[in-house]
């Protein structure tokens, strides 16, 4: 996403462009999309507090 929103001329100019490193195919990328719904859907179902992923670990 970052190296589409560097990609305009007038953003390049002011903050550079970024390169991503590694480029997934078609069905990684939709794969990765599905995961991430999944995953965030289920966080939020779940309204459970987590001592790791809210902030109290550490």
């Amino acid at each position: 996403m970052a190296e589409k929103l560097t990609e305009p001329p007038e953003v390049a100019q002011h903050v550079g462009t970024f390169h991503a490193p590694v480029h997934l195919s078609v069905w990684m990328n939709l794969t990765l999309v599905l995961v991430t719904l999944a995953a965030s859907t289920e966080r939020a179902l779940r309204l459970r507090y987590s001592r790791l992923l809210d902030g109290g670990a550490g």
